[in-house]
């Protein structure tokens, strides 16, 4: 977030026939004049080219079609997603369902929105897909979650700064319903990330 601006240079008005006006010395030109030029770096490092970074960067999108594989936690096995040719869905009678997949970012990307589309006929089932992220050699504990989106075709933005550091950390998707109703479909089409 860019700080909103504070006028840091404020003129001291000279008064006629009482200041004399000289280059040099504490309130001289010269020192007024690199009052004005800091005043001016410092608007243009910390507004002006903070704003046209943000303006300047061309956002991309990674779109995936989720392509699930099923997980256990504890030692048992989660009920899976019914993997179709383009998306997944809740099995018929089921209530739930969960699947995992390996997400591949370019390192250094900041990542501003994730998106999951579908349909949803279920009112009280919770659809959540979340990027986890996890240490390469399983150090650290258990996996992170950077973004989750919990409604359909409503893209979520991260809480704090996401950024994708392929040589520490491996990154994975999971997409889990849980509380559906049976009987009524529920169906994921696609996963879109936003990034920088």
């Amino acid at each position: 977030m860019i700080k909103p601006y504070d006028p840091q240079f404020s003129h001291k008005d000279w008064i006629d026939n009482q200041d004399r006006v000289q280059a040099g010395g504490a309130d001289g030109l010269n020192s007024r004049f690199h009052q004005l030029e800091d005043e001016f770096a410092g608007l243009a490092d910390n507004q002006i080219n903070p704003i046209l970074g943000v303006l300047g960067t061309a956002a991309k999108h990674l779109t995936l079609v989720p392509t699930l594989f099923r997980y256990s936690e504890s030692g048992a096995e989660l009920q899976p997603w019914s993997q179709g040719v383009d998306m997944v869905e809740k099995a018929t009678n089921a209530t739930e369902a969960h699947g995992i997949m390996n997400i591949a970012l370019p390192d250094g990307v900041l990542v501003r929105s994730l998106l999951m589309t579908g349909a949803n006929q279920s009112a009280s089932a919770t659809l959540t897909v979340a990027l986890k992220a996890r240490k390469t050699d399983n150090t650290g504990g258990g996996a992170k979650t950077l973004v989750s989106s919990t409604k359909l075709d409503v893209a979520a933005e991260p809480t704090e700064e996401v950024r994708i550091t392929n040589e520490s950390f491996r990154y994975f998707l999971t997409v889990d319903l849980t509380s559906a109703e049976p009987n009524k479909p529920v169906k994921v089409f696609c996963v879109q990330f936003v990034y920088e």
